[in-house]
């Protein structure tokens, strides 16, 4: 059994309004007709970085790159808040589905998309048993926190039951230790792209670009087998980095 998962938290004062938002979601809450989906609302107070900023000490910088009004330190912190969410949901499931997929609450945003093309996806996706994201950039790209990393896209992610708590702790880490090392915060995909570097999770990564490729070039099952012969370099590779200490 596969469910969708998405959330939306109020920024204050970004260039989406939230009646921007709610409208490019109905077309995602229509598709709870036949396909399951949870939708739910939140606050920033509730999200585990708002919460682990209120007691850091120090000052926190956060990458803004060439858009300042869209990446407000809120807005990293909404973008941290996702598999947090996936994970809350499969709690709230009694973890009883098998696969978790997130999609991100505006995804009718992109080009390409319509409702048939994440209904076909989830179908697919069913029995997918490795943690399957897709991105615009291959594994010989050069990373630099101030700007957002394109190793993966960010707003579609499919996650086998087995792997929710490791992927959330992981990530948790990564921007806990961003913040231990140099008191910044960075976007959701750079922390995914350090977690697949650092830590021994079954991470498949799939071309795709900003548009409905992002769901539209999964294939059907492809791993199923695992990662053991399929010789992911991500799982054993060196430098990888404890979870102990992770908020």
């Amino acid at each position: 059994m596969i469910v969708a998962v998405t959330a939306y938290v109020p920024i204050p004062g970004h260039p989406r309004t939230e009646e921007e938002y709610h409208r490019l979601a109905d077309r995602l809450h229509g598709l709870a007709i036949d396909t399951p989906i949870l939708s739910r609302g939140d606050t920033l107070e509730n999200c585990w970085l708002h919460r682990y900023l209120e007691g850091f000490k120090g000052e926190v910088t956060h990458s803004v790159s060439d858009n300042p009004a869209k990446n407000s330190l809120n807005y990293h912190i909404v973008l941290a808040q996702k598999t947090d969410f996936l994970l809350q949901a499969a709690q709230a499931c009694n973890m009883e589905p098998d696969v978790y997929v997130w999609i991100d609450y505006g995804i009718f945003h992109i080009p390409g998309m319509t409702p048939k093309i994440i209904r076909d996806f989830l179908l697919r996706a069913d029995n997918e048993q490795t943690i399957a994201i897709p991105g615009c950039w291959d594994s010989n790209y050069v990373y630099d926190e101030l700007n957002p990393c394109w190793r993966f896209c960010g707003g579609v992610m499919v996650v086998p039951r087995r792997y929710l708590r490791d992927l959330d702790a992981a990530m948790k880490h990564e921007y806990a230790y961003s913040l231990r090392q140099r008191n910044h915060v960075s976007w959701e995909v750079n922390m995914l792209a350090q977690v697949e570097r650092h830590h021994k999770l079954p991470i498949w990564w799939y071309q795709a670009d900003h548009d409905s490729s992002m769901f539209t070039n999964y294939k059907t099952a492809e791993y199923a087998d695992g990662p053991k012969s399929k010789g992911y370099p991500n799982i054993a590779g060196p430098g990888q980095r404890s979870l102990s200490g992770a908020q």
